[in-house]
């Protein structure tokens, strides 16, 4: 059996259409391949996620040891033949592609920072409502950098919105054309274009007349913003038609 070096894999999906990386645990799934003892081993950075060992069947073939329950019959897994695009490993209907370990906490504090990111617009949405009520308290030099961002996280809100709503009936909404399966096509547009407004907004606003917090706050959410718009473009996510 050929071993392979203690390196970090991460998990990728593809369907047709979408094509999204799956998350568990802390948010992006770190698994570790292992071959110790003719035995591959499985292991994972958090708890609760993949952690089983496969015994060797023939070649690169892998069939999965349970805890528990009695040992597969058939092969569950296959280390398939590197090439150009990196090392794969097929677990079920799952491909695992090997990624080096910086680059998965890279990925673990970008994925927080967003959150953070999103969630802290949201918070602070209310307060810019109402000072914008306020005579003393309106500043217009700053009202594009507060809703853009706004508008950003409301379109990506409503994007678990439409999934939601879709509920039992989501693959014959969303499968064929029509206004749920549009509004999502929509959304995400919308996701995208407010993002960019953002960083436009924040580009043109003249630095004398918007305070310094405001300014750093801003550019720290457009960041964000614009970081999720690349990754879901780089998914197929902006402008996804699934009824294609």
């Amino acid at each position: 059996m050929r071993k392979i070096r203690n390196e970090t894999i991460r998990i990728a999906r593809t369907n047709t259409s979408i094509r999204l990386a799956l998350l568990h645990g802390t948010k992006q799934t770190n698994l570790s391949a292992r071959a110790r003892s003719a035995d591959l081993k499985v292991g994972a950075t958090s708890k609760g996620d993949l952690n089983e060992t496969f015994v060797p069947v023939s070649g690169r073939q892998f069939r999965h040891v349970s805890k528990k329950d009695p040992a597969e019959p058939a092969a569950t897994l296959a280390l398939l033949t590197p090439n150009a695009e990196g090392r794969f490993i097929e677990v079920g209907t799952i491909v695992l592609k090997q990624i080096p370990t910086w680059l998965a906490y890279l990925e673990i504090l970008l994925t927080a920072f967003i959150v953070i990111s999103v969630l802290s617009i949201l918070v602070y949405a209310p307060f810019w409502i109402l000072g914008g009520l306020s005579n003393k308290r309106r500043r217009p030099q700053e009202r594009a950098m507060r809703v853009w961002p706004l508008l950003a996280v409301l379109s990506l809100a409503g994007v678990v919105v439409i999934f939601i709503l879709c509920g039992a009936d989501l693959i014959e909404r969303l499968g064929n054309l029509t206004a749920w399966s549009m509004a999502l096509f929509l959304v995400t547009i919308l996701f995208a274009l407010a993002s960019l407004a953002s960083a436009i907004a924040l580009w043109r606003a003249p630095a004398g007349t918007v305070r310094r917090g405001v300014r750093g706050y801003s550019i720290v959410v457009t960041a964000a913003l614009l970081i999720t718009t690349a990754y879901l473009a780089h998914w197929g996510v902006i402008g996804l038609r699934t009824w294609v």
